[in-house]
């Protein structure tokens, strides 16, 4: 026979003896939502999910965007009326955005100028929103944190804009005029070679002659009329055949102009074989930007202290609950960075000079122009290198925040799949994660900052809510915001409280999957962060007034509790109680690019 068994908020079937149950339990952390199926073996775990879970506590965080609510922030009206908003609803804890990361403020600043536009929206210059915020948010009985975009100090946009009569940006960010102390990526050019070493630059751009090259991939009749000679290729780069016409088989075509005419009437007769190569060139993150964010180099001490004296600056003049480090608190990749101060610091972490950058690895090239790296020797030690230099300015900002105000909690936001973050040097798991990485060698696991934080908070931005959803949908179970949270949750191993975050806009259209992603994220962390109010947050307070029926107070609250969890979770780990296995979910990076 088989019986039901009501666990508090989970529901589970029990199976007949010796016949394995399902792993899938109806959860409900939000009783007035529908329930939700998940996996609740991997939800549960951990002494902060216990802890929570017995105080009934459970963050309900809303995160407000610096620039996209600007013109929602711009007035003490405004404001009183948003502030009554959001607890009347139900949240406990709101997130400020005031340094986006463009690097202006939202409240006087002796750092930056302060933002008064952005996108058609005004903040007058004499309003300061951040403590209009703090101050209503108070009598409101909400926790205040503010966000701060460590090292990121201009805008892609906003630079692009510059000049421009009408820009919707203004200033581009106080980085582009510091060239000097931007962050250097390793980018690289493409070479053709022969057998005997001898090599052509590629174009990095199909159909174009750049940097100077002289061969070009190309797909059409000619790129240009200085094109003189064509090689047809086949996807091992084995030469086809060499014509001063365009070929007209399928195949990889090079063209060629200049020097390359010569390099391939010597070394692309038919039957030879080419390979590809590439020559190592670092450029300012300003000078190439791949991303919207402009990245400042963490190695440099005038970054380092200008983003600790903001820090600082915003604790001395606020009586804010919490900071949160927003995520950019990280390299721009896996291509930051490559200055000199990076390459000498490396060399004094390593003991011995370098051949840079192939020590830490080479760009690569295939034939159909797409890139990938050749780990060096010192791979792994470059990945710990980047990871150790991040957590040392992490743990000097946990100092400053305790030094300036004590008792302030301390965070940060980054993205939930932490298998990519060695990418961009940010281990915010535990230093005593145990788990199936590649990357999680002993000296990684060291550099894991959780233990100096109160709170993380990661994105979980997935459109599908949980794994039983994305199997029946046929999708990735690990882009889920159920994995994602049991994710988050393992690797900060109880040193800080963890909240899953949700986008907003993953669910338009959608309140059943806004209701499921709610009742996932807080059952598989110990609470839930919704970005953003301006994702028309307007038609969604319904969902979240009634999913935020029960009124409760965040983990962050109360004093001395995540004391007691991480007691518990050292005399665990002094008594040889060892974790259950890693659960595997791939997700996404979902980085703040």
């Amino acid at each position: 026979m088989i019986s039901t068994i009501v666990l508090g908020a989970l529901v589970a079937v029990a199976a007949p003896q010796g016949v394995p149950g399902s792993r899938f339990e109806y959860a409900s952390p939000f009783p007035s939502l529908p329930w939700t199926k998940i996996q609740s073996r991997l939800a549960r775990f951990g002494v902060a999910q216990e802890f929570a879970a017995r105080e009934g506590v459970q963050g309900r965080v809303l995160w407000i965007d610096g620039t996209g609510n600007l013109e929602r922030c711009n007035t003490g009206e405004k404001v009183a009326s948003l502030m009554a908003k959001i607890a009347a609803v139900g949240f406990n804890t709101v997130v400020y955005d005031v340094k986006p990361i463009v690097g202006r403020t939202l409240y006087p600043s002796k750092l930056a100028p302060k933002m008064t536009e952005w996108k058609g929206q005004s903040m007058p210059a004499d309003f300061d929103a951040l403590g209009a915020m703090l101050l209503e948010a108070h009598k409101n009985g909400l926790s205040f944190f503010v966000s701060l975009n460590a090292f990121s100090e201009g805008h892609s946009y906003a630079q692009r804009d510059s000049g421009k009569p009408g820009t919707q940006f203004g200033d581009p960010g106080w980085g582009y005029e510091h060239p000097d102390l931007q962050s250097v990526r390793y980018s690289a050019h493409p070479l053709v070679a022969a057998f005997t070493g001898d090599m052509v630059r590629l174009s990095k751009e199909r159909n174009e002659w750049s940097d100077g090259a002289d061969l070009a991939f190309v797909t059409g009749t000619s790129i240009s009329p200085t094109a003189q000679l064509y090689a047809l290729l086949d996807s091992s780069g084995r030469v086809v055949s060499l014509s001063e016409e365009y070929p007209s088989a399928v195949g990889t075509v090079l063209a060629a102009r200049g020097e390359g005419i010569a390099f391939l009437r010597l070394y692309a007769q038919p039957g030879m074989s080419l390979r590809l190569d590439s020559v190592a060139r670092f450029l300012r993150s300003g000078q190439e930007q791949n991303q919207i964010p402009l990245m400042m180099n963490p190695h440099l001490d005038a970054v380092r202290e200008r983003a600790l004296s903001f820090v600082e600056e915003v604790l001395q003049n606020y009586d804010v609950d919490g900071l949160l480090l927003d995520d950019r608190l990280r390299f721009g990749g896996i291509d930051s960075d490559f200055s000199d101060e990076a390459r000498l610091a490396f060399e004094k972490y390593v003991g011995r000079e370098v051949a840079w950058p192939d020590d830490a690895y080479k760009v690569t090239y295939n034939w159909n122009l797409s890139t990938g790296i050749e780990p060096g020797p010192l791979f792994d030690a470059w990945l710990t290198f980047r990871a150790r230099t991040m957590a040392d300015w992490v743990a000097d900002a946990r100092k400053t925040v305790d030094r300036v105000r004590p008792g302030t909690k301390f965070g940060v936001y980054a993205g939930a799949w932490y298998g990519a973050y060695a990418s961009y040097g940010s281990n915010y798991g535990s230093d005593r994660l145990s788990a199936g990485f590649p990357f999680l060698t002993r000296h990684y696991r060291d550099t894991g900052f959780a233990g100096s934080l109160d709170v993380l908070i990661t994105g979980c931005y997935y459109p599908v809510p949980t794994t039983f959803a994305a199997m029946r949908r046929g999708k990735p179970v690990g882009r889920t915001v159920e994995a994602g949270g049991i994710i988050s949750n393992r690797v900060a191993r109880s040193q800080c409280w963890t909240y899953a975050g949700i986008m907003l806009s993953d669910y338009r259209g959608s309140t059943a999957d806004l209701q499921a992603a709610l009742q996932a994220a807080a059952a598989t962390t110990q609470g839930v962060m919704v970005f953003d109010l301006s994702h028309n947050m307007d038609d969604y307070w319904d969902v979240f007034a009634t999913a935020f029926k029960q009124p409760k107070r965040a983990p962050h609250e109360i004093s001395g509790l995540l004391d007691a969890v991480r007691k518990r979770r050292a005399l665990l780990d002094a008594s040889g109680v060892q974790d259950p296995p890693f659960p595997f979910f791939v997700g996404a990076p979902l980085a703040g690019f």
